[in-house]
């Protein structure tokens, strides 16, 4: 079978000069991935790292430097216009800036419907269709304006659905989302995988949500692919992983209490400190925890923080992406 999307030695260079100095960076470099049709398919990787490039140049947006791709057996360098009627595209933003605010969600999807070619008679019965897919209708005559930032995030799905396309480009679609809107967000994307059939390319830097939606995952770094697995297939390679969660009170160190814990000979690494309004977590790699956790107990006393509690983690998505980083940079 066809794939949804493949990609050959896609290359993206791009160029800058600064004291008439030119300086060349390599994006993307010698991609090659292949998107099963019906896959709901994963690409992580830090800031820098080119998934967003290499997304830019799938969905015809930017020009590669080298190589090409197909998208639904199309290639994107020469028949541009037929990739753009087969995909979707969603850019995570915060706040939908790229809806018309002073219309409502029914007034923007006639819109781009009509900017997309789609026939009235079509448009209406879709629109329809989306609103209620996408629990709108009863607020489809209210101004975006007023929308919470969850339901801009639903118009600007129903907005990449409009042509129907087989083919969605999900790029962090639930970035800026509070909790809520980012659990709703990910039900309707596996909805719209496994109930619509549709394939999708999704970017994030949320290693849960990857590991809960896709079927396959691929880490970039540095514009290459350095692993394309199953999620079953990553967490084999953390078996040698260990990982300590620990809670403490909130509190305005939390760079200083990190810093302090990763200096900790028990500590391979801080894989991931984050502040919540009644505590902070900070998770660790460590060489075994039964020695790491009465040390990373003992500093912590000695830094006067109160401890919430300490436990055993089973390894992440997060811990592997750490474990490969840290592997490329030996």
């Amino acid at each position: 079978m066809e794939a949804a999307v493949e990609t050959f030695d896609l290359t993206k260079v791009f160029e800058s000069k600064e004291d008439d100095v030119k300086r060349y960076v390599k994006a993307v470099d010698h991609v090659n991935i292949r998107v099963k049709r019906g896959e709901f398919f994963g690409l992580l990787g830090p800031n820098g790292a080119g998934k967003t490039t290499l997304i830019k140049m799938l969905c015809t947006i930017i020009l590669p430097t080298e190589g090409t791709a197909k998208v639904n057996g199309y290639d994107i360098i020469k028949e541009p216009d037929k990739v753009r009627s087969c995909i979707g595209w969603f850019h995570g933003e915060t706040g939908g800036r790229s809806l018309y605010w002073r219309l409502s969600a029914e007034d923007n999807l006639k819109f781009y419907a009509y900017l997309q070619n789609v026939p009235k008679d079509v448009a209406e019965k879709r629109i329809n269709a989306l609103l209620e897919f996408f629990d709108l209708s009863k607020e489809r005559k209210k101004l975006v304006k007023d929308y919470s930032t969850g339901m801009k995030v639903r118009v600007m799905l129903a907005r990449a659905l409009l042509h129907n396309p087989p083919i969605l480009f999900m790029d962090e679609p639930t970035i800026g989302l509070d909790t809520i809107s980012a659990v709703e967000t990910r039900r309707l994307l596996k909805a719209l995988n496994t109930e619509l059939g549709k394939t999708i390319i999704f970017t994030s830097h949320n290693m849960f949500e990857v590991e809960q939606l896709c079927e396959r995952i691929a880490i970039m770094r540095s514009g290459r692919i350095i692993v394309d697995a199953p999620p079953s297939v990553l967490r084999e390679m953390l078996r040698d992983v260990h990982a300590i969660e620990v809670d403490i009170r909130e509190t305005n160190d939390l760079h200083k209490i990190v810093e302090s814990l990763s200096k900790l000979s028990v500590v391979r690494s801080v894989v991931e400190a984050k502040n919540s309004p009644f505590n902070a977590t900070i998770r660790l790699q460590v060489d075994d925890e039964y020695e790491a956790i009465p040390a990373v107990v003992s500093k912590l006393h000695s830094l006067g923080v109160k401890i919430s509690s300490v436990r055993r983690s089973e390894p992440t998505l997060e811990d592997i992406f750490v474990k490969l980083a840290k592997e490329g940079s030996a």
